[in-house]
């Protein structure tokens, strides 16, 4: 939740990208306050000329909205607005920040696209190593824990690997994935109305292995990582994975691996979404996820398509 005097509006980035090419043209206003998040940031960051969009989010006088951490950065289910620096000088603090982490955010892409039915083998045969490799980088200067921390990855690459020749051996024909989830017939991607992941899991509930509706959807995973309780906004990007891989206005780019990070970005902006009022969007897919999404948690927000 967020204590605000005013309503938010959420915009996509693409709503952004509209404004950069004066195809509309967005004033600030007196009733309401237009809100970003740091996942424009990495969009931005992705982008030719990322002056462009920081001009047009201080041409609206756009306000960050990011999410709250506790002294042991755990996320703690409130987001706060930043009310001061502009978007160049966050953006600016956004870039030092990034810079200290060594650890990519997009290690597990090919894994992520092989489950979604993408990828390639060879970028997945590599992942064990690729995330051993990243972890001695990020440890080798604590003396202390580095040679234990080195011992159990030796222990559990191995295992690691064996987990990905089984992925490898059995496939990635999402298909056969969505059938053994009881969406044999495409039924969850024709699924409409209100009450959308409701539907949705009484197709799927049959083969679910006797998890409850909230676990699979991944609202309250059974490993919560250190949370006594599973924070909305990872609950939230967890169950946009999951509806790619159902195939709930599931995008082929999901499949792609150079295309996974704008698929994190919508899940990261429909999560953000649900701190404000608003979520305007051009992604007709986006808005139908946020919506159902909102609706199943009782979250009093809501998405439109521009």
């Amino acid at each position: 939740m967020i204590t605000r005097s005013k309503p938010l509006v959420y915009l996509d980035q693409n709503i952004i990208g509209l404004i950069v090419n004066k195809e509309i043209n967005i004033k600030p206003s007196d009733e309401f306050i237009f809100a970003y998040s740091k996942e424009h940031f990495r969009e931005i960051h992705r982008s030719n000329n990322p002056q462009l969009y920081l001009n047009a989010l201080h041409q609206i006088d756009a306000k960050l909205l990011d999410l709250e951490l506790d002294q042991n950065w755990k996320i703690t289910g409130k987001a706060i607005i930043k009310e001061s620096g502009t978007p160049t000088e966050l953006y600016s603090e956004y870039l030092d920040a990034i810079s200290d982490v060594d650890l990519s955010e997009d290690i597990f892409d090919s894994f992520l696209a092989w489950v979604n039915g993408g990828g390639d083998k060879e970028s997945l045969e590599c992942l064990p190593d690729i995330i051993s490799e990243q972890i001695f980088e990020i440890t080798k200067d604590l003396t202390n824990s580095h040679a234990e921390l080195n011992d159990e990855l030796a222990h559990i690459t191995p295992d690691f690997k064996g987990v990905i020749n089984d992925l490898i051996e059995n496939g990635n024909d999402i298909i056969k994935t969505r059938s053994a989830l009881g969406n044999d017939k495409g039924e969850v991607g024709s699924v409409l109305g209100e009450n959308i992941i409701e539907k949705i899991w009484c197709i799927i509930q049959p083969s679910s292995g006797g998890l409850t509706c909230d676990e699979f959807f991944g609202f309250n995973p059974k490993d919560k990582q250190g949370y006594d309780t599973w924070p909305m906004y990872l609950g939230i990007v967890g169950s946009c994975a999951v509806m790619d891989i159902i195939g709930y206005q599931a995008e082929k780019k999901c499949r792609k691996i150079d295309k996974l990070p704008n698929v994190r970005s919508d899940s990261g902006h429909i999560g953000m979404g649900a701190f404000c009022s608003l979520v305007v969007s051009k992604d007709k897919r986006l808005v139908k996820r946020a919506n159902a999404i909102y609706k199943y948690k009782g979250i009093n927000s809501s998405a439109t398509v521009l």
